[in-house]
């Protein structure tokens, strides 16, 4: 049984004016390891889809890094072998595009749950009711033969606004370059919030992650739009996550 009771994340000051909103950071600390996501976010504001380039049914589920003997070792941790975040910070739950979704229980638990390893592996996508200025997030595992192939693509109401290769993180001539970042197998980064202005737009109502291979994603942070109703909907309760019960 699911509650509705949410963890809250809010960054910076908790208390959203008019004319400037905060950062709102999202966690996924409440959900089980192979939790499927479906509607969990949708109190708040934010859903969260999945596209397996090889398997028709996935949907984002919740991996635990902090398990040991799973099926994914590169996304266990930590120690990571490298990254911003590396050595020792504890990251907890992530999501990923899964390989399988085996749920013999038929819990809305994947049994055994691993992250799509293929090249290209599929897509996560994260919508919002209302249009935000800024993403930012964690990423782990992003190994050097794939990034080239994931890229960050930000959509307003349907229409492509912008995209990112995940490549222009490590590259001095990039706008985007940050020198901490450091992509390979095992390896955990922030990637910092990439706002509107950067882009050259005025906001954007969701964000695709194209992603090249294997890779699991973290502490998803939005800036809403002054003036939207997500500031008024989200300074409160933040994009927490439900927490199940048995």
């Amino acid at each position: 049984m699911t509650s509705a009771r949410f963890v809250c994340a809010v960054v910076g000051l908790g208390v959203v004016s008019a004319a400037h909103a905060e950062p709102i950071e999202a966690t996924f600390e409440s959900l089980v390891h192979g939790e499927i996501i479906t509607s969990q976010f949708s109190d708040v504001g934010m859903s969260i889809e999945a596209l397996n380039f090889h398997l028709p049914s996935a949907m984002p589920i919740a991996f635990n890094t902090a398990y040991i003997n799973t099926a994914d070792p590169d996304l266990q941790g930590p120690p990571w072998a490298g990254g911003n975040l590396a050595p020792g910070t504890i990251l907890g739950n992530v999501i990923i595009v899964p390989e399988n979704m085996t749920d013999a229980n038929n819990d809305g638990i994947v049994d055994n749950p691993d992250d799509e390893g293929a090249r290209p592996a599929g897509e996560l996508s994260f919508s919002f009711d209302e249009m935000v200025t800024g993403f930012g997030f964690d990423v782990l595992d992003i190994e050097g033969v794939t990034q080239e192939a994931t890229m960050l693509e930000f959509f307003r109401y349907g229409d492509s606004m912008a995209t990112i290769s995940f490549d222009e993180f490590i590259d001095p001539l990039s706008p985007y370059y940050d020198s901490t970042i450091e992509f390979g197998n095992n390896t955990a980064n922030r990637v910092s919030v990439i706002t509107a202005d950067m882009l050259g737009i005025d906001g954007f109502t969701s964000v695709l992650i194209h992603l090249g291979g294997s890779s699991a994603f973290d502490n998803i942070v939005t800036i809403p739009a002054p003036g939207s109703a997500a500031v008024l909907a989200l300074s409160g309760l933040a994009l927490g996550s439900r927490r199940r019960k048995n």
